[in-house]
């Protein structure tokens, strides 16, 4: 059962993942390849208003409210699936 359970995890973690990517790809002006170790602003050279841009629609979009303290300490792709998570385990 646990592999069954896991695969959920994976399935939602997929669709997070897919959604930033997604939001992300409209900025990606070098065709980085989109991995969860990319770094939004050293890789993607994304400013702090698009990084602002995307959590709004992130927030908006899975009702959640992301801190401010969360966003400064997220650096990845990975970390702001991650991040995603949590939050909506804590608030859903």
């Amino acid at each position: 059962m646990a592999g069954v359970e896991n695969s959920g995890i994976q399935a939602d973690d997929d669709l997070v993942y897919r959604r930033i990517c997604s939001l992300l790809e409209p900025l990606n002006q070098k065709g980085v390849k989109l991995t969860r170790d990319v770094d939004l602003v050293a890789d993607l050279e994304v400013d702090s208003v698009s990084v602002l841009d995307i959590v709004m629609d992130i927030e908006d979009y899975y009702d959640i409210s992301i801190p401010v303290n969360t966003i400064s300490e997220t650096k990845t792709i990975g970390q702001l699936v991650d991040a995603i998570h949590a939050i909506k385990g804590q608030q859903g």
